[in-house]
Order: structure tokens, then sequence, then C-alpha cells
């Protein structure tokens, strides 16, 4: 009888949604390409998906997600009929794949080359690890005093075991979040307080500045100290509706009794 164990491979998911992102998308995925390409050469058994999941645009981007699609099997197209939200889309593409690694990208952003082997080599040498996260380079200036909490901020650093991320119950995915963010602060929250985690001390991925995205809106807080900012009237631009406080408080209490902490 053969007693060996058998080793299930590595598996990568990278979960990109895109509102007509037409005139960004295509560097973002070729940044995933080839971060994947460069993971492979150190892992070749690597096995990879790409979930790019367009959001209900009314722009050309289902066409180039289909165009990207025909000449990637790894990609996996996902069309929704209407615009549901990035904590929708994100959930949406994640359910499409089946990997046990997953890693996200906002369709306006980029990996570096060493962002998927980085995370990926990082996590799966430490099994009491749920996830961990890297360094984010952004362009634009800044107290330095924000720097380590942006790196927390945005899952487009993150490498999340799928188990983790379905025990969290994923994004929020409720309409007031659609219309006033931070469904990726509370997913980060939730992560945080539910399983160890480790920052790799590495810029493996950067996030760049459009017009109404979470750095747009956070320009003047972002060149101010913590304390001042603290202490001004500026307005960072998150809003919370009592439906979404109570979906905080939902989710927050699902962690504490994950954990033992009710």
């Amino acid at each position: 009888m053969n007693t060996r164990q058998r080793v299930r491979a590595p598996s990568i998911a990278v979960v990109i949604p895109a509102y007509n992102a037409v005139a960004t998308l295509e560097r973002s995925l070729q940044s995933v390409v080839v971060s994947i390409a460069v993971a492979r050469e150190n892992i070749p058994v690597l096995i990879s998906e790409i979930a790019v999941v367009d959001d209900g645009s009314t722009d050309d981007t289902a066409t180039l997600i289909k165009q990207w699609a025909a000449q990637h099997n790894d990609i996996t197209p996902v069309f929704l009929v209407q615009n549901r939200g990035p904590g929708f889309a994100r959930n949406e593409g994640v359910r499409k794949t089946t990997a046990a690694h997953l890693f996200f990208l906002d369709a306006d952003d980029i990996y570096y080359p060493n962002h998927i082997h980085t995370c990926l080599e990082h996590l799966m040498a430490r099994d009491d690890l749920g996830y961990v996260f890297t360094k984010v380079r952004i362009d634009m200036p800044m107290h330095d005093q924000w720097r380590d909490s942006l790196d927390e901020s945005n899952p487009i650093n993150f490498c999340v075991r799928r188990v983790w991320h379905d025990m969290i119950m994923g994004f929020a995915e409720e309409p007031d979040f659609k219309i006033h963010r931070t469904e990726d602060t509370l997913y980060r929250k939730c992560l945080r307080q539910a399983v160890a985690h480790e920052k790799i001390h590495v810029e493996t991925c950067e996030q760049f500045i459009s017009p109404g995205n979470a750095l747009d809106r956070q320009r003047a807080k972002l060149n101010m100290s913590i304390a001042a900012w603290k202490a001004s009237d500026v307005d960072d631009g998150f809003f919370l509706t009592d439906a979404m406080k109570r979906v905080i408080e939902t989710r927050l209490a699902h962690v504490r009794n994950l954990v033992g902490k009710a």
C-alpha cells in the first residue's frame, strides 16, 4: 500500500472588481500576469486563477475582459448585470474560484513582480497565520504617520487564506456600503481580530490616486499629522449610516464568537 501523503499544489486566486475601468484595467491585469509568472518561477506547481468581475460597467470594460480571457486560460470573467459595489463584486469573484489563497486588486492599481511570491512564500511557511500583508507604494505627499496605517487599510496588498475569508463572511455587501464604501475597512478589522497575521516590510504593489477614490477623498487628512487631523474639522470622506453601523456590530460580534470572546 502506498503510504505517501498526497500534497496538494499551492493555489491562488486574484480577484479584481472592475467598474468603468477600461482606462486602467489592462495595466492592472498585466501586472498580475507578470507577478504570477515570477511566483511560478519559484513555485513551478503553482495553480492560479484570476477572477475579473465587471460590476455592471457602462464603458468597454466587459469587452476588454473578454479579450484578456480569450488569451489567458486562468482568467475567469464574471459579468454582473447591475452595479453591486466592490464588496459584492469581490465576494462574487471569490465564489467563482476555488483556490486556497486569495489576493485582491483594484482595477486602477498594480502588483509589482515580487508581490504574489513574497506573500505566498511567507504565508505558506507559517501555518499559524491567517493572512499576511505588505507595504504599499503611494506616490503622493502625505505625513509619515499615515503610511503604516494605509498598509492595513486596502486589501490589494493582502494574501488571505480562503478559510478565513469565509469565516468572517467576506466583504460587506449591503447597499449602504456600495454608496458610502468602507467595506474594505470592516473586512480588515474582522480579519485582524479573528486570526494571527503578519506584515512583510517590503513594497510589493502600488495604489494610484483617481478621482473620487479613497486616496482622493483623504488628501487633506493625509497631509496632516494624526493628532492635527483629530483636532481639526477636516472631513475624510467616510460616512456611516445607521444600517452600516448595525452591519458592523453584527460582523464584529460574529468574529468575537469565532475566537471565543463573546
